[in-house]
């Protein structure tokens, strides 16, 4: 079976809506077979979005692997003032997530791009936030993570979801080699956020 990882999923399309609850919020999103999660809005994803926070009152959001469009609803709900770069190498993500930007009344700046991870991207963020892609493989995980050092501003803020049993351990290792500080942020059902700040 063909996974989301991919820039043009080959599976036939079964476009639907799904309805989702984020911090006692509900949200409609539209979902497709051939990207991830399709059937529901991760809990990994959800347990992110549900402990970030910040007192900036604007600022350049990377919404790394952005699938169907999750991360940037909800934070530009949240913060308007915030401006949105959404990556993906899946177009079929992609393409949902522009439908998810209508169908939930987004106006904040946002730009999509279709990208495999953060190669030839030349903006600087405030914050990269990403519930990285684990059926890629170590390899492509662990690039992104390496790679998002450079893309920060000084002060910027990497924020990472992933669960236990899926590298969690060895992605904190190497988030902490990469930043020199990383954070837990929460533990939910085995599902670990974590922060870490470039300072330099």
């Amino acid at each position: 079976m063909q996974h989301y990882y991919t820039s043009n999923p080959d599976i036939v399309s079964d476009k639907k809506i799904i309805e989702s609850y984020i911090s006692n919020d509900k949200y409609l999103f539209y979902t497709d077979n051939g990207v991830f999660s399709k059937g529901g809005v991760d809990f990994g994803t959800k347990s992110l979005l549900e402990v970030f926070s910040t007192d900036k009152d604007g600022a350049h959001v990377c919404d790394l692997g952005c699938g169907y469009g999750v991360v940037t609803v909800y934070l530009s709900k949240k913060y308007p003032n915030f401006k949105f770069t959404m990556i993906d190498v899946n177009n079929r993500a992609l393409e949902l997530s522009e439908d998810n930007i209508k169908l939930n009344n987004i106006n904040s700046s946002i730009y999509l791009k279709e990208n495999n991870g953060l190669d030839k991207i030349e903006t600087n963020f405030d914050f990269i936030i990403t519930n990285p892609p684990i059926r890629a493989g170590k390899k492509v995980v662990h690039k992104m993570i390496t790679d998002s050092f450079d893309k920060l501003i000084i002060g910027g803020e990497l924020w990472v979801v992933i669960q236990k049993k899926q590298g969690m351990a060895s992605l904190k290792k190497l988030i902490f080699e990469i930043y020199g500080n990383v954070d837990v942020v929460s533990k939910n059902k085995g599902y670990y956020t974590l922060k870490s700040v470039k300072n330099n």
